[in-house]
């Protein structure tokens, strides 16, 4: 069974048809392979994000997103990242049999960015098991493709 049936079989009360909160949405055109999982169904005694987003092709990429349609204060995201964060790995852990690589991607999507938000959240990281992410802000509406593929 690939990581995504896994994901599909066992989260089915989770799962979402797109990663949309409060008029801020994040595209998800180009993609094929994939299941949305909504945070708050995942894990309801902690703050979390409110989509991840596991697709797959030679390896897996999570998307670890956070939608903003107005406030952005850093400190609550980077606690929803990384509780995200923490239960996309529980899962890989659980549905990854074979080994895969994968690769996360915390994201941030807001309406209008304020300069002084945005450099506080570009400034800040998330650590998970040693490893250290940087947080992505984009504009609301923007496609998980065009994130991905600025960053390679």
């Amino acid at each position: 069974m690939t990581v995504i049936n896994c994901i599909k079989s066992n989260y089915t009360n989770a799962i979402i048809r797109r990663c949309y909160e409060m008029g801020c949405h994040l595209r998800l055109n180009g993609l094929n392979n994939y299941v949305i999982l909504k945070g708050e169904r995942m894990c309801k005694d902690r703050k979390i994000c409110d989509c991840i987003i596991f697709t797959s092709d030679n390896y897996i990429i999570v998307g670890i997103v956070e939608l903003k349609s107005k406030t952005v204060h850093s400190s609550e995201i980077i606690e929803k990242l990384t509780n995200g964060l923490k239960i996309a790995l529980d899962i890989l852990e659980e549905c990854d049999d074979n080994c895969m690589m994968y690769e996360f991607y915390p994201i941030v999507l807001c309406k209008s960015w304020h300069t002084s938000e945005y450099r506080i959240i570009i400034k800040r990281k998330i650590k998970i098991k040693g490893k250290r992410y940087n947080i992505i802000p984009k504009k609301c509406g923007i496609s998980f493709c065009t994130v991905i593929s600025s960053l390679k």
